[in-house]
């Protein structure tokens, strides 16, 4: 009885460690990582007293390039730039040297002495680090650095408690000065990563109790950090469940940072017990060492609903993080004086995770009142399902309707929550378009918390705009922090195409390659499925074009260019009708030529009437220069009397070659030649005669 009694006390000490599943009862959180560590902390801003310059622990902040100009010599101590964390982790710091490395440039001189001093600020407190000596610098490019002794362990109590460095010079005097001479020093980019390598508090994981679903777990962790979402959204991070990666992970904002949720679909196979989580997080390139936290877990599987669709978090997830997105556009002219244009939206990642708590979430009113699924108008349906861990058809339908049943709220939704510009996506502003847009959505039979594909299609309508400029697409992503992209990869496929008696005036494109042709149909532009990747290439794409008038059309822009062609060809034939025509041939092959690419690939109007009167004044030309060949001579020369003799022959009969009969076989001989005395001989019987 007694050894009973100890197991079931081990038991009950065991479990009271543990967070929280349906096996066990709640338990306080748990904080396995961080203590104060040496991390590189990067130079940002312009550095200078308005509190404009950072400290940032992200290599992904390492964007814009800032400078400090020194340009006289300097007898006194003088700050050049100062740099604060903006917010920094509560915690405690331990004794230790931090170092101050900033690059430097020396400019139109022989080399520099100086004296470079560095001040550290926690708080009330301070401690100063300097070179004490004054070291040569020589010409270009290098670095300086400073070491800073803390000599005193303590705590930052707050975020709200100031970290700050100052750069200073306390001497500086130039070796053999030129014109311009100066000292730049530099931060702020991959090349000039200048940094302060320190060592405070930059975040904790606070593993918080596990939620069981059938056989869906949910394992969510605080990231505690000064840094707010970015300690999650600009770091690199892996999941494993007993050394196995788990990347269906969530990130949610939190007053502290980021709640991230690791969402797990046990095999059916899983069996009850203990299971180790672990989770590692670098933030930087220049980081050895990554964060590391974990807790062992006691999970019972089996209970609650075991739908099987996954456990969605309590709070809004974060958008950031970076989605793709694949969008195809389909627009048709239709009835000469409109546009219908299908555009399909394919999106995955973070934002179609997003979408997917968005569904079970509609018209919740504990949302924030900046939550775009605060203000999609629910029904008695959507009531009923809200918050049952998956996306119904109540709540697809009520999203559709609340798009398609007015363009402002469209044009927000998209704007606000999608980070699309409506208007350079549809063509129009949906407020602005023919017909209210109509919006139907598809998450391709995923009705749990995932991160697959999730399709939007908008039917829209848009009057032409004879002689307007009007955009097939156009830098349709909202400008976005380069850091934490919302989206970090676009595929565009698309395609305009036009009626007989509709055509365009001009096209031009930048960012993706289009091709535009001409049939007498139709008209088409057409971007094939081309992927854009990173922060330029994403900000530069479009295509936009004009209608034109009713003689830009396929059909009229033909009969005008085949009224040239004809009339072109008729005079160089009647100019050519005494002499060869092989040159006439030679241009009217070039001019057919000229004509079928411009037409084809519909060069604007004004271009192809150009390149076919070109064409037709060089055909006239030729045909102008062309000698004329006598008879006499084409006779003369046997190679150009049979060549001639047939074109002559063709012509209406105008020159008759005379015909005798033989008086031995009565053959027809033909006399070839205008010569009398001629003599001729007669191919049946081999008589030679005499012609006078």
């Amino acid at each position: 009885m007694k050894r009973i009694t100890t197991i079931l006390a081990l038991l009950a000490l065991l479990l009271s460690a543990l967070p929280n599943s349906h096996l066990i009862g709640d338990v306080d959180a748990q904080i396995t990582c961080c203590d104060s560590v040496e991390v590189d902390y990067y130079l940002l801003g312009e550095g200078d007293e308005t509190g404009k310059g950072s400290l940032s622990p992200f290599s992904a902040d390492l964007t814009t390039e800032q400078d400090v100009w020194v340009t006289s010599s300097v007898s006194q101590l003088t700050e050049i730039a100062r740099w604060r964390v903006p917010q920094a982790t509560s915690g405690s710091y331990p004794i230790s040297t931090w170092t101050l490395s900033v690059n430097y440039e020396v400019v139109n001189a022989g080399g520099v002495q100086a004296n470079v001093s560095a001040e550290v600020k926690i708080g009330g407190k301070s401690w100063t680090g300097s070179s004490n000596t004054n070291p040569a610098y020589t010409p270009g490019l290098g670095t300086v650095d400073v070491s800073i002794d803390i000599d005193e362990q303590g705590n930052i109590l707050s975020g709200g408690e100031l970290v700050v460095v100052v750069l200073s010079v306390q001497t500086l005097i130039f070796n053999s000065p030129g014109d311009d001479a100066g000292v730049r020093f530099i931060w702020g980019t991959d090349e000039y990563a200048s940094n302060l390598q320190a060592n405070i508090p930059l975040v904790k994981m606070d593993w918080q109790p596990a939620v069981v679903n059938g056989h869906s777990v949910q394992i969510p962790v605080v990231l505690r950090s000064g840094y707010g979402a970015a300690i999650w959204e600009k770091s690199t991070t892996e999941f494993k469940i007993d050394g196995v990666v788990v990347d269906t992970v969530v990130a949610t904002m939190h007053n502290d940072g980021a709640q991230v949720y690791l969402n797990w679909q046990a095999p059916d196979s899983a069996q009850d017990g203990v299971y180790e989580v672990n989770l590692s997080l670098i933030v930087s390139d220049s980081q050895i060492q990554p964060f590391r936290g974990g807790f062992s877990y006691v999970l019972a599987f089996g209970g609650g609903t075991g739908s099987g669709y996954g456990i969605f978090p309590a709070d809004e997830p974060l958008r950031s993080g970076g989605s793709q997105i694949s969008v195809k556009i389909d627009a048709e002219v239709q009835g000469g004086d409109r546009i219908r244009r299908t555009t399909q939206i394919d999106l995955e990642g973070p934002m179609a995770t997003w979408m997917r708590w968005g569904f079970d979430n509609i018209g919740n009113d504990s949302l924030d009142s900046l939550s775009q699924w605060r203000k999609v108008q629910g029904t008695s349906s959507t009531e009923a399902t809200r918050n049952n861990q998956q996306v119904d058809s109540s709540e697809i339908q009520a999203l559709e309707t609340h798009l398609s049943g007015r363009a402002s709220s469209l044009k927000q939704f998209m704007f606000d929550g999608l980070m699309l510009d409506s208007g350079r996506l549809l063509g129009v502003e949906p407020i602005e378009a023919a017909a209210s847009p109509t919006v139907s959505i598809n998450v391709n039979d995923d009705y749990g918390f995932s991160d697959s594909t999730i399709t939007i299609t908008i039917e829209s309508l848009e009057n032409i705009k004879v002689g307007e400029k009007s955009i097939l697409f156009d830098n349709f992503i909202r400008p976005q922090a380069s850091a934490t992209p919302f989206w970090t990869e676009l595929t565009i496929d698309a395609r305009l195409g036009t009626s007989m008696m509709v055509g365009t005036a001009a096209v031009d494109g930048s960012g993706v390659d289009y091709s535009h042709k001409r049939l007498i149909y139709t008209e088409t532009v057409t971007v094939s499925k081309t992927t854009l990747v990173g922060e330029d290439a994403m900000s530069d794409y479009r295509i936009a074009y004009v209608i034109g008038s009713l003689a830009h059309s396929p059909l009229v822009t033909l009969l005008q260019s085949f009224a040239m062609f004809v009339a072109f060809t008729l005079l160089a034939r009647k100019l050519t009708k005494d002499k060869p025509r092989v040159g006439f041939w030679l241009t009217s092959v070039l001019f057919a030529g000229v004509w079928g690419y411009s037409y084809f690939f519909a060069l604007p109007l004004v271009f192809m009437l150009v390149a076919l009167g070109v064409a037709g004044v060089m055909m006239l030309a030729v045909a102008v220069v062309t000698p004329k060949i006598s008879l006499d001579d084409a006779l003369a020369d046997e190679s150009a009397y049979f060549t001639i003799m047939p074109s002559i022959g063709s012509r209406k009969k105008r020159v008759k070659i005379p015909v005798i009969k033989c008086p031995v076989c009565a053959d027809k001989i033909a006399v070839k030649t205008p010569k009398r005395p001629a003599r001729v001989r007669c191919n049946g019987c081999d008589t030679r005669l005499k012609i006078s």
